[in-house]
């Protein structure tokens, strides 16, 4: 029965992960497109990213955890720590290094604790229902 348990966990963080991405890529699409025919300033852009980053992994960890009965912040934070792990080590490769400046510390921070609050979200939608 454990090792049910574990495959429903790793199902839904793989869920979890793909559905975050899906969300940014989606967020960051419209947002070049906002930004392309927009006065909006260059010195938001940095801003509307970190937004978009934490909002896709907030709403991924919720629809992610929904099914699971219980352990949602765990998984919640799991997600998110992935996450962020995945665009550090995307931005290493498009970017050659990464430098840990305040904005990276604020990704990082928000996207494990959108993860945390998704997974709560995502396991109590469930019990309503």
């Amino acid at each position: 029965m454990e090792e049910g348990i574990i495959k429903k966990c790793g199902i839904a963080i793989l869920k979890g992960e793909v559905i975050a991405f899906l969300i940014n890529i989606i967020g960051l699409i419209i947002l070049s497109a906002i930004v392309t025919y927009s006065t909006i300033s260059d010195n938001s852009i940095p801003t509307l990213v970190i937004s978009i980053n934490t909002l896709a992994i907030l709403i991924g960890s919720s629809i992610a955890t929904i099914k699971l009965e219980k352990n949602g912040i765990v998984n919640g934070l799991i997600i998110g720590a992935i996450y962020i792990i995945i665009y550090l080590l995307i931005s290493l490769i498009f970017a050659g290094n990464i430098s840990f400046s305040i904005r990276t510390i604020l990704i990082i921070i928000l996207g494990i604790i959108a993860g945390g609050i998704g997974g709560i979200i995502g396991v109590n939608l469930n019990r309503k229902k």
